[in-house]
C-alpha cells in the first residue's frame, strides 16, 4: 500500500509551490497538450503530393502535444502524492506574490504588439524582450551580489545574441519570414 504522507520538498523554492496549484496547473497542461494533438491530427497531411506520414506538417506538433499532456500527467501524479487532494482552508490570493506571472504576461503582450505594430527589426525587439526578462528576474540576485552593472551587460549580450540567432535560424535555415 502507498504511503499517504506528503512528499518532502527537495529545495526551499519547491517548498513554496502548492501541490494544489500544481494539481490545477496539471489539468491545464493536459488540456493544452490534448488540444495541440487534436489540432495537429486535423492538419493537412499533404497526401495529394504523395508525402509520407513522417513529413506531414502535424507530426511534430502532435508529438509535442503528447509530450505536454504526458508531462502534465506526471505533474498531476506528483501533486496528488504531495497532498493536493487533502482539504485545507482556502488561501487568500495576493497579487504581489504573483508579480513574476503578471510581469511575464504583460511583457509578452507588449512584445507581441510591438512586433505586429512597429517597423522595428525582429531581432532588435526580441533582443530587448530577452534582455528585459533576464534583467528583471535576476535583479535581486545581482543586487545582493553587487553585480548589477555586470548582470545588465550580460543580459544585453545574451539578448542580442539570442535575437540574432533566432532570426538567423528561422529565416535562413527554416526559410520562415519573420515580421
Amino acid at each position: 500500500m502507498m504511503d499517504q504522507t506528503p512528499a518532502q520538498p527537495a529545495t526551499a523554492e519547491e517548498a513554496t509551490v502548492s501541490p494544489r496549484a500544481d494539481f490545477w496547473s496539471a489539468w491545464v497542461w493536459i488540456a493544452l497538450g490534448l488540444a495541440i494533438l487534436v489540432i495537429s491530427l486535423k492538419m493537412d497531411r499533404l497526401e495529394r503530393f504523395q508525402a509520407s506520414i513522417y513529413t506531414a506538417p502535424g507530426l511534430v506538433p502532435g508529438l509535442l502535444g503528447i509530450a505536454i499532456a504526458f508531462m502534465g500527467a506526471i505533474l498531476m501524479f506528483r501533486a496528488v502524492r504531495g497532498g493536493a487532494l487533502q482539504t485545507r482552508p482556502p488561501r487568500r490570493l495576493v497579487l504581489r506574490d504573483h508579480w513574476r506571472l503578471i510581469f511575464s504576461l504583460g511583457l509578452s503582450l507588449v512584445y507581441a504588439l510591438v512586433i505586429v505594430a512597429s517597423a522595428l527589426p525582429f531581432w532588435l525587439v526580441t533582443a530587448v524582450y530577452i534582455a528585459t526578462f533576464v534583467i528583471v528576474f535576476q535583479y535581486a540576485e545581482r543586487r545582493a551580489a553587487g553585480q548589477v552593472p555586470r548582470g545588465i551587460a550580460i543580459a544585453v549580450v545574451h539578448g542580442l545574441l539570442a535575437g540574432w540567432a533566432i532570426q538567423y535560424i528561422f529565416e535562413e535555415l527554416f526559410l520562415v519570414r519573420l515580421p
